[in-house]
């Protein structure tokens, strides 16, 4: 059986400045478009997702609900606190405790974890730009088994690509 995820890197979020905390940046203009547009691009995937997977940060949750604005179905919005500032272990574990009643689903975090968990499934190397999405299938029953070396690249796409 193949599992499905979407790793996606949260879209371009404003500096932070004077007070303003990391888990507090928000999407920028142009980063609220790229939403929308990763939005359009997920719906048109021949998948539909069972859920998604955000951290908590005020710039993941809004590039999350405008790209599920966009999707012709539900999936369920899942809080994932661990996902904010999360190392290359944690996420190994993290795709592990996947519910398995899951069989699509897309993770909305940030850089340098999303691009680390990329090259640990795939032994490849993507950038992973704000906004950037990359569809993978892993040959796996159960997230359980996840492991490395185990997912092929299905899709890539990051802002301003040309199809």
């Amino acid at each position: 059986m193949v599992k499905n995820i979407l790793l996606i890197r949260h879209a371009e979020a404003r500096f932070g400045s004077g007070d303003e905390k990391d888990f507090q940046r928000k999407l920028t203009k142009k980063g609220r478009s790229q939403s929308t547009i990763l939005g359009e691009y997920v719906n048109g995937l021949p998948l539909r997702l069972d859920a998604l997977y955000v951290s908590p940060a005020v710039r993941t949750l809004t590039t999350c609900k405008l790209l599920n604005e966009q999707l012709e179905y539900d999936p369920r919005i899942m809080d994932a606190e661990e996902l904010y500032e999360a190392t290359e272990n944690l996420m190994k574990a993290f795709l592990r405790r996947i519910d398995p009643l899951f069989k699509s689903v897309a993770i909305v975090a940030h850089n340098p974890a999303i691009a680390h968990v990329y090259a640990y499934l795939t032994m490849n190397f993507r950038d992973f730009y704000p906004g950037t999405c990359a569809w993978l299938a892993l040959n796996a029953e159960e997230w359980e088994h996840t492991s490395s070396n185990m997912a092929i690249e299905k899709d890539y796409y990051y802002p301003g690509m040309s199809r």
